[in-house]
């Protein structure tokens, strides 16, 4: 398996920091359990990709079910930092409007950016 999940807890939220590949398989299985574990001891969950350097339909699929049932339970699910090559992927599935703004991240950890993405406008 490809992908480490690294787990924070915080005053008011968990991050979860993803690194290696999000795909289809043993990977979005795990990221998908390990998310929903989350979300029975949390109410804000964050998701930080900028680990992630591959993600396929099967991990965007596990993303969108998490964020399916998070919506379905009413806890809240940001994700982070994704690599422009996440983000874009995000942008084409619409899952970018559950990407952070820069403004509403309080303490960004160093060395991670937020990735702006293109409007949907910008895209032919």
């Amino acid at each position: 398996m490809d992908l480490v999940l690294e787990v924070r807890t915080g005053h008011e939220r968990v991050t979860m920091t993803c690194h290696g590949k999000l795909v289809g398989g043993k990977e979005a299985e795990a990221f998908r359990r390990s998310a929903m574990l989350l979300m029975e001891g949390f109410d804000r969950i964050a998701i930080n990709l900028a680990g992630i350097r591959t993600v396929d339909c099967g991990g965007l699929g596990s993303l969108a079910a998490v964020l399916r049932v998070a919506a379905e339970k009413g806890k809240q699910v940001r994700i982070l930092h994704a690599a422009p090559l996440v983000a874009e992927e995000l942008r084409l599935t619409r899952l970018d409007e559950f990407l952070a703004q820069p403004e509403s991240a309080t303490r960004p950890d160093p060395g991670l950016r937020q990735v702006p993405l293109a409007p949907r406008s910008a895209v032919a």
